[in-house]
């Protein structure tokens, strides 16, 4: 699409993410809640989200050159139909008092499946639908919709729970209407591709090398992909510190440990909002400077033990991560041909769902070790993610 016919703002490429997140969030809840509470323990749950996250990761091998290849639109249309099919069917057939293993790991897939190819279709099709110049803007706001999504998650969640006819079913259903509710906003998209994807009949392991090499020759792009990883590893050993300092030096409060994801949160909108006012052009260097500022903040906080420092990294955290995400998302979308931006966008949700796992796995034994000391861990691996990236862009091509 020429930029003359392109958007400022698009509002059912605002809404379809967002209602799409709400009812992944709610369902995230209530399959934690209902299935925990049907055995009595967690670990099928654990085994459950493993294999759905190797899904995710396989997902995103393919994804790429799918989106590449064909009509983007059409791919999100029919992810969220699979889904909604997917959780309309589970809720008729599945015991949710005696839940089965392979209904539980059947679902999950498929939502997951859905997802791998839903998200990098959704992120490569808004620079054909909005101006170059409002990119920024646009993502901002976006991603401002997504972590409102997750505020009013566990809340509208824990308003449900207090209903005593609400059980798993009724949260399946929940997601099925929001994947309905997305499938709605993407087909009133108003949205011609820049060119016919179609005609591309590349193999799909050939078509991803292609996408490999355009990434490894694209400096910015690959820089920000390989620093992302690291982050990736940070923000899972972040998510798992916050509850075990809580339980180990607050008295496990759970008012405390919400208050504390309230403030990341809220620090996320903040971050996002400051970019929707910032109206200089995003550049790679400010991504690193908001790095620097987030690692130094990570070390200090692991000096000492208090509530009050624990807030504020909380506010801190959300406030630079969503910073860097935005802006990253607008890079990468500015500096990546059309043709391109599945294959690139798969690389690098795949590495980032490739070093999340292994960050949870790392660090559910750093934390025992060093305990609050983590946050120095977890600030020396973001300002080393930041030596990496130097070293690469000083050696030379």
């Amino acid at each position: 699409m020429e930029e003359r016919f392109k958007q400022e703002f698009s509002w059912p490429l605002f809404f379809s993410p967002f209602v799409s997140r709400l009812g992944d969030a709610l369902f995230i809840f209530g399959l934690n809640w209902f299935i925990v509470k049907a055995t009595g323990h967690a670990s099928l749950l654990g085994i459950v989200q493993g294999i759905g996250g190797i899904i995710l990761v396989a997902g995103d091998l393919f994804a790429g050159p799918m989106v590449d290849k064909y009509n983007r639109k059409i791919i999100m249309l029919m992810a969220d139909a699979v889904s909604f099919f997917a959780c309309l069917i589970m809720a008729v057939i599945m015991d949710v008092n005696e839940p089965v293993f392979y209904q539980l790991v059947l679902l999950t897939c498929v939502i997951d499946i859905g997802l791998a190819f839903n998200f990098p279709a959704a992120k490569a099709v808004i620079p054909e639908i909005i101006r170059s110049d409002k990119l920024s803007i646009f993502n901002s706001w976006s991603n401002t919709g997504l972590t409102l999504a997750d505020i009013i998650a566990p809340l509208f969640g824990g308003f449900l729970l207090t209903l005593h006819w609400i059980n798993f079913k009724s949260f399946l259903i929940i997601n099925a209407l929001s994947f309905l509710l997305s499938f709605i906003f993407t087909w009133v998209l108003k949205y011609t591709p820049e060119k016919d994807h179609t005609k591309e009949t590349m193999p799909i392991l050939q078509s991803l090398s292609k996408g490999l090499n355009y990434v490894r020759h694209n400096r910015d792009v690959f820089g920000l992909i390989i620093f992302d990883a690291f982050l990736a590893a940070m923000y899972a050993g972040f998510t798992l510190l916050l509850p075990y300092d809580v339980d180990r030096y607050y008295n496990g409060d759970e008012r405390l440990y919400s208050y504390v994801l309230t403030l990341v949160a809220v620090g996320g909108m903040l971050g996002g909002l400051s970019l929707v006012l910032d109206k200089r052009k995003p550049k790679v260097k400010n991504n690193y400077q908001d790095a620097f500022i987030l690692g130094i903040s990570l070390i200090v906080t692991g000096i000492w033990v208090n509530y009050l420092l624990l807030l504020a990294i909380a506010l801190v955290y959300g406030f630079y991560t969503a910073r860097m995400g935005v802006r990253m998302m607008t890079i990468v979308q500015n500096a990546t041909e059309v043709a391109y931006l599945g294959r690139v966008f798969s690389i690098w949700f795949l590495c980032f769902d490739s070093m999340h796992p292994f960050g949870s796995f790392v660090f559910g034994f750093i934390s025992d070790w060093f305990n609050h000391g983590t946050f120095f861990v977890l600030g020396g691996l973001v300002l080393f993610g930041l030596l990496v990236v130097y070293l690469m862009e000083r050696t030379p091509e």
